[in-house]
């Protein structure tokens, strides 16, 4: 077996907003676990909510790790974070003590400056959404709170965030980003990728290619000459064949092979 994935420290992919990994007819994360796998990585699923806010999930995850330490005997996780649950990795690094568990912390199209998008939606939930916290609930999340998870990747959120959540010392931050080339690239994005290009400039449908840069930028994936541009869901592998000329699943094993020669 390869061991081009195999890190010193294990693995855990944490999610985005609205997956679950335990969802039972759609994968959080596509092919991509098997291929680290099989490039030797030690992999394990962060088990975090779809729709809490980010101080609740990353309670869960400080447990998760926790967890993973304790049968692994590993003394620190790699963290490898897509969208929102970059976020809540960061929040449980700094604000709960977790810093010296973990090695690092890459993050894969993370607004860590908000989105428009959010912004857009956030301007409509003057109501809790009672409906959609049931539904939440009833897929499995402890404490949905579907109106806060999305104001809380506003723009005016992150800026507060950012203030009050710093990067943790001893803890190195690595960040990608993907970019859309246009809005028929994923139509499921396709006009929120236009509020975004409108207020923030080129993004993936979500997150602009500014709000994604964090730490290390290692920077920004798109398709090939003639081809279509990679959307924020093309990120975590959503449709399971190559997008846009792109084989998803070997961008993470190359983040992945990057961890282990940095001595991670």
């Amino acid at each position: 077996m390869s061991e081009e994935c195999l890190t010193k420290y294990p693995i855990l992919l944490l999610h985005g907003l609205g997956f679950r990994d335990d969802m039972p007819l759609l994968s959080s994360w596509g092919r991509i676990p098997a291929r680290l796998e099989g490039g030797g990585a030690r992999v394990s699923l962060g088990g975090l909510d779809a729709w809490s806010p980010h101080e609740e999930n990353a309670a869960l995850l400080r447990e998760q790790v926790g967890r993973l330490l304790e049968q692994t005997g590993a003394q620190k996780v790699n963290l490898i974070a897509h969208s929102r649950g970059g976020i809540e990795a960061r929040y449980m690094i700094s604000r709960l003590g977790m810093a010296d568990r973990v090695a690092s912390l890459t993050t894969v199209c993370t607004p860590h400056r908000g989105s428009a998008a959010a912004d857009a939606v956030s301007g409509l939930l003057a109501f809790r959404m009672g409906l959609a916290d049931a539904l939440a609930r009833w897929a499995g999340d402890r404490s949905p709170d579907c109106a806060t998870s999305i104001r809380e990747l506003s723009r005016p959120a992150m800026k507060a965030f950012n203030e009050e959540v710093p990067d943790a010392p001893g803890v190195r931050y690595l960040s990608y980003g993907s970019l859309m080339k246009s809005a028929v690239d994923d139509l499921f994005f396709a006009l929120s990728h236009q509020v975004v290009l409108e207020c923030e400039g080129e993004n993936d449908g979500m997150v602009s290619a500014d709000s994604c840069r964090w730490g290390d930028f290692r920077g920004i994936i798109t398709g090939g000459p003639g081809q279509r541009g990679i959307s924020h869901l093309d990120m975590v592998d959503f449709r399971q064949h190559a997008v846009g000329g792109v084989e998803i699943p070997e961008c993470y094993a190359s983040m992945a092979a990057e961890l282990k020669a940095l001595g991670f």
